[in-house]
């Protein structure tokens, strides 16, 4: 039986001769690395680690299962319709021939404040691809530029749950200082927003023109979607292809309907489950109406339903004949799901080894700044656990503690950023997003490990660097 530091050495060991070496399937390599890991654990009974590894598998396939499903059908109907490309070229009059890229980044970034990257990636990788299909290059940078506004928005911006609960941590030390400065959800939005902007200029744009040039991909099929169906579509006049109000449909209904109860229920005043005590008697039914229609299963099976029917008015085929040419994207819908729910699982294992207490004890006898030990308390444990939130959270409990010991020259605000910037980076694959980003855009994991991972590290590390002089130049401080 192993410590916490042995067992996070023999998972990454594990994960690299079985994918790298032996060329395991995915899910093969990251579930076996996790029941290893938990059977090897000192922190893990023996009884307990086949369960922890298919608890924790259950629980992921639960909260993105049917989401997988139902995007996949959405990518797959968005495709084949020609709705994608329809989306495209409405971006290539708004930003110009061979710039949308910078419109698929610039959605991402918006899209991911109020909903999942996960979510917004399955969205926007279609159109990626159906940009790639007009363009014939550039693949690495369209996908890049997709994906890098909305990771970094999702771990710095709330109303995502990782900034939230990291500024709700440190609020809740702060207000019990003698003059407290509250670390509130609208400054930690300003912030995370200001703080998002260089960093995703280096990562999101000059590393990714940067490994453009260097990689050259020709993007595999995906969601039962190949790339010569898309490049014939874009051969299509634009009368030929879906209106453009019916083609962003699918897409934005989910955006709407989610970011809409996201907001509601911010405005609304807490309650206690147990005793509830409405303020107004409309609420009851209002926050039933939030639970229903802010329900991401439910939204996007709505977005799928609608998807489903432009394809039979576009395609004016029997709807029959229509659901069954979505199996094969339901198909790689499963797939995914099972990478997925292995990774999160594989994260799991290494979390109840023991793995984060082990970082946060040494970062507090290291004494280093707050800023400093936010950024490589949220760094280290991202890298040992993979999920983001996670690492977010555990770091905000090491960090929050300690507000009532020192007097900081800048506002608090900035260690949420700062520990953002540390769980967001150095993705790999212990992380469900190396697994989605992987699969979607059809590259192997040697070229994700290239994109992916090493533009989300310089995003971080960049990111962190801006927070430095941020908080320097523009402290906030009552007295500044």
């Amino acid at each position: 039986m192993f410590g916490p530091i042995t067992c996070l050495i023999i998972g990454i060991a594990l994960i690299i001769v079985l994918m790298l070496v032996l060329r395991f399937h995915a899910f093969l390599a990251l579930i076996s690395s996790a029941i290893i890991v938990a059977l090897l654990s000192n922190q893990i009974p023996i009884d307990e680690a086949l369960p922890l590894v298919a608890e924790q598998f259950g629980e992921m396939m639960g909260s993105i299962g049917i989401l997988l499903a139902m995007a996949a059908i959405i990518g797959k109907c968005l495709m084949d319709s020609g709705a994608a490309e329809r989306i495209v070229r409405a971006f290539s009059r708004l930003f110009g021939k061979g710039r949308e890229h910078h419109s698929l980044l610039s959605s991402g970034f918006v899209l991911s404040i109020p909903v999942f990257f996960d979510t917004v990636f399955y969205l926007l990788a279609p159109l990626a691809r159906a940009v790639y299909a007009r363009r014939k290059q550039n693949y690495i940078l369209i996908i890049c530029a997709a994906a890098a506004g909305g990771a970094i928005t999702h771990a710095l911006v709330p109303p995502t749950p990782g900034p939230i609960m990291v500024a709700e941590q440190l609020d809740e030390y702060t207000r019990k200082l003698a003059d407290p400065v509250r670390v509130t959800i609208l400054r930690t939005i300003l912030v995370g927003i200001l703080a998002s902007i260089v960093p995703v200029i280096f990562g999101g744009v000059l590393y990714a023109r940067w490994i453009d040039k260097r990689i050259s991909v020709v993007p595999k099929d995906a969601l039962g979607v190949s790339q010569s169906e898309l490049e014939a579509i874009s051969l299509k006049p634009t009368s030929e292809l879906p209106h453009l109000w019916f083609s962003l449909l699918p897409f934005v209904l989910p955006v709407i309907l989610l970011a809409g109860a996201s907001i509601i229920q911010s405005l609304l005043p807490v309650i206690d489950p147990q005793n509830p005590v409405y303020t107004h008697a409309y609420e009851p039914a209002l926050r039933t109406a939030i639970q229903i229609f802010g329900d991401k299963n439910l939204v996007f099976f709505l977005g799928a339903l609608i998807a489903i029917g432009l394809l039979v008015s576009q395609k004016r085929t029997h709807f029959k004949k229509t659901i069954q040419q979505l199996e094969p994207a339901i198909t790689s819908g499963a797939i995914i799901a099972f990478i997925t729910c292995a990774g999160g699982s594989f994260g799991k294992v290494l979390y109840a080894s023991g793995v984060g207490d082990v970082i946060a004890q040494a970062v507090d006898q290291w004494n280093l700044s707050l800023l400093v030990a936010a950024f490589l308390s949220a760094s280290l444990i991202r890298i040992a656990q993979g999920s983001a939130t996670v690492a977010m959270i555990t770091a905000a409990g090491v960090i929050a503690p300690t507000l009532a010991a020192v007097e900081l020259p800048y506002h608090p605000v900035y260690l949420v950023a700062a520990i953002g910037f540390g769980a967001s980076g150095y993705s790999w694959m212990n992380d469900s997003g190396f697994w989605i980003f992987s699969q979607l855009t059809g590259l192997t994991e040697r070229q994700t490990l290239k994109t992916w991972t090493a533009m989300l590290t310089i995003m971080a590390i960049t990111g962190f660097l801006w927070v430095l002089i941020l908080s320097t130049l523009l402290p906030l401080t009552p007295s500044a």
